[in-house]
C-alpha cells in the first residue's frame, strides 16, 4: 500500500508535460485488464463496438475524436458536474464527486454499447481526478484535462488508422 501512496504522490507530483504524458499512459494501461476479461469472456470488437472510423474523413475523425470530443466532454462532464457537486457538497465527498462524474462519462458513450461504456469508465475516473487534482495547481483543471483526453484519443485515432492501412 505504501508504494501506491509513493507513486501517488510522485505521480501527482510531476511536471506538467510529463503529467500529461504518464497519466495519458497510464488511462492506456487501465484499458488492458478490461480488455483481458473481455478476450475472456468472447466479447468481440463488435460488441464492444466505437467510433465509426468509416463514416468519417480522416480530417474529420481527427477533429471530432481529438479535438471537440475532448473539449465537449471536458465541459460537460469533469468541469460542469465535479463544479457543481463541490458546491452543493461544500467541496467534500472527492471520491463521491469523481464516481459521479465517472458514471457520466461511461453513460455518455452507452451509444457504442455496454461494453466500450464499461471500457471508458477506468478513462473517466483519471479524467476527474485530473481535473480535481489540478484546481489545486497553477495550470488549467479544464485545459490539461483535456489535453489528456485529447492525446488519449489520438492514440486510438492512430491505431484506427494504421489499422485501415
Amino acid at each position: 500500500m505504501e508504494i501506491i501512496k509513493f507513486g501517488y504522490l510522485k505521480w501527482k507530483q510531476l511536471s506538467y508535460f510529463n503529467f500529461i504524458l504518464s497519466t495519458t499512459l497510464i488511462i492506456i494501461i487501465s484499458l488492458l485488464p478490461i480488455g483481458f476479461i473481455f478476450d475472456y469472456f468472447n466479447i468481440t470488437e463488435e460488441e464492444v463496438g466505437g467510433i465509426d472510423a468509416d463514416s468519417y474523413s480522416t480530417i474529420g475523425l481527427i477533429l471530432s475524436a481529438v479535438v471537440f470530443a475532448p473539449l465537449m466532454e471536458t465541459l460537460f462532464l469533469q468541469t460542469l458536474p465535479i463544479k457543481l457537486l463541490q458546491g452543493l457538497l461544500k467541496n467534500k465527498y472527492e471520491l463521491l464527486i469523481i464516481l459521479f462524474s465517472s458514471l457520466l462519462f461511461s453513460l455518455m458513450h452507452f451509444g457504442y454499447s455496454y461494453w466500450y461504456s464499461l471500457l471508458t469508465l477506468p478513462t473517466g475516473i483519471i479524467l476527474a481526478k485530473t481535473y480535481i487534482l489540478f484546481q489545486e495547481r497553477k495550470e488549467s483543471s479544464f485545459w490539461t484535462t483535456t489535453a489528456i483526453h485529447s492525446l488519449r484519443n489520438l492514440v486510438a485515432v492512430v491505431f484506427i488508422l494504421l489499422e485501415a492501412l
